[in-house]
């Protein structure tokens, strides 16, 4: 799973999020405060409920910043307005204000107990009912329960954060370990491929220059074969030397651009170096837009290369090539005559077909591969801007 995925897991309702809860808490403190001074002027209420009720308001924005102080604010307002009005109004406010109050942090114990006690004090003593007064004992428990409710879900916030820390540090933990294995297998295929394919390619290259060299004064043919194989031996040195290069992480190779990408406008060139190896090759290429996209022009190119590549190894040395441009799609097509019988490849198979069905993929084309006992046909169509056709 990744981070994004696990981000998107654990992401909670908005009204299960403590910041969330702190400002539905400031809401319903401001509507009361704005019901109860409309009923205040609707039923003549005296200047001390009107005091109050301002006191109430002003701590509420307090304690947006000061805690104790907007909350001493708060609590001298209920007071007031248990002396001159009524109560509850305020006495509300100065319950979610205590249970805003812990929710930002603020000591659950502390607040509760503060509020409870001066709830209960004016309450006894704005309705003279004694100490055991049931709107009292009310007033003194829902302050308490307040303070204990905004705690508890601080410390279930708290709780729950400190998962969501630890399991995003075993999902990057397990990430770069799967990186460091990956840069160790590709730091062995990259041995592996110099100790065995490089070696290999150097030892072709010796025996084609000892070969050259024993050749007869008049083999001028045989002479020319041998310069084009000793030049596809040192592009194959190249091209691996690259790849060595970016399988070992060389950022100086990631990041040089000096060296383009084989692209459409080299085919012409591939196609003699095909010729001068013995394929006749025989193209048909139409005028290509100058502004392809990139993985097009280079899986148009490597088609073509390994269509041709194909038709050399199992074909009879001639080669028709044609590559169309129309309708915002490029066609590459390949056809040669089938060589001898144990050079015949059942369609599909090969790793040369594979790749190149891979690099048609990967442009948002497709590749067609058919033919028949005596023809061998491919057949790639590609959107010049990468656009999937199905």
């Amino acid at each position: 799973m990744s981070l994004l995925e696990f981000e998107n897991l654990i992401r909670r309702p908005w009204f299960r999020q403590v910041e969330a809860l702190d400002r539905i808490a400031l809401v319903v403190s401001i509507l009361a405060v704005c019901t109860e001074a409309f009923r205040m002027v609707a039923e003549s209420a005296p200047l001390g409920g009107y005091v109050a009720i301002a006191l109430t308001a002003l701590g509420v924005a307090i304690s947006r910043r000061y805690t104790w102080a907007g909350l001493t604010v708060v609590l001298a307002g209920s007071v007031i307005d248990a002396i001159f009005w009524d109560p509850l109004v305020p006495w509300t406010v100065a319950v979610f204000t205590v249970f805003s109050l812990t929710l930002r942090g603020t000591s659950g114990l502390g607040t509760g107990l503060a509020a409870g006690f001066v709830a209960y004090a004016a309450s006894v003593y704005a309705d003279s009912a004694g100490l055991l007064d049931s709107a009292a004992v009310a007033g003194f428990a829902s302050a308490i329960a307040a303070a204990a409710a905004g705690n508890a879900l601080r410390n279930r916030e708290r709780y729950w954060k400190a998962l969501e820390e630890r399991a995003l540090d075993a999902i990057a933990t397990r990430e770069s370990e799967t990186n460091r294995r990956v840069a160790e297998e590709r730091l062995r295929i990259a041995r592996d491929l110099h100790d065995m394919v490089g070696h290999e390619v150097a030892v072709v290259s010796m025996n084609l220059g000892v070969a050259e060299v024993n050749l007869p004064p008049d083999s001028e043919r045989s002479r020319q074969a041998l310069d084009a194989a000793r030049v596809g031996v040192a592009a194959v040195l190249n091209e691996t030397q690259s790849i060595l290069n970016i399988l070992r992480g060389d950022s100086s190779a990631i990041e040089d651009q000096t060296q383009p990408v084989p692209g459409v406008d080299q085919i012409s060139g591939l196609i003699d170096s095909y010729r001068r190896i013995g394929l006749n090759v025989s193209a048909e290429i139409d005028t290509v837009a100058d502004k392809l996209d990139p993985t097009v022009d280079a899986a148009t190119y490597r088609i073509v290369q390994e269509a041709l590549t194909n038709a050399h190894r199992h074909g009879d040395s001639d080669a028709d090539l044609t590559i169309r441009s129309a309708g915002g799609f490029i066609v590459i097509e390949v056809t040669n005559r089938r060589g001898s019988a144990g050079s015949r490849n059942r369609l599909g198979e090969g790793y040369g077909l594979v790749g190149m069905r891979e690099r048609a993929t990967s442009a948002g084309g497709v590749l067609d591969i058919g033919g028949d006992e005596t023809m061998f046909t491919v057949k790639a169509t590609i959107p010049t801007q990468g656009r999937s056709i199905r």
